[in-house]
């Protein structure tokens, strides 16, 4: 079973030691197997996506990874009141076209609902 939790301990500092901005760190596991991370920072109204690994090479599955740790920063964005998501990785350009996002001033910029679906209660 696949899942994305929020990670703290070592792979947490690990992540710190290279992006010190980096807030939250989600991890996608299957089982014991990492399959990939993002780590985000969160303040301002938006949720600025530090770092994105995915550990595979085949494109579709990578693709499905980056976009499944995408949605979960997405929630965690919505939950902490955040109206966008920004990523400055220009290596993700493509893939953060093709979700939708627009570039901006040497970013790419999403607004959270649009990947995220608000309930009204």
């Amino acid at each position: 079973m696949i899942t994305i939790l929020p990670v703290q301990g070592e792979p947490f500092a690990q992540v710190r030691q290279m992006h010190p901005e980096v807030t939250d760190l989600l991890v996608m596991k299957d089982g014991e197997q990492e399959l990939g991370s993002i780590g985000v920072s969160a303040g301002n109204s938006s949720l600025e996506i530090c770092c994105l690994e995915v550990s595979c090479e085949e494109e579709a599955e990578r693709r499905f990874y980056a976009d499944s740790l995408l949605r979960a920063a997405a929630s965690l964005a919505a939950n902490r009141g955040a109206y966008r998501i920004v990523c400055s990785l220009s290596a993700w350009a493509s893939f953060l076209r093709a979700e939708g996002f627009r570039e901006e001033e040497e970013r790419f910029v999403l607004q959270t609902e649009q990947i995220v679906k608000f309930c009204k209660d």
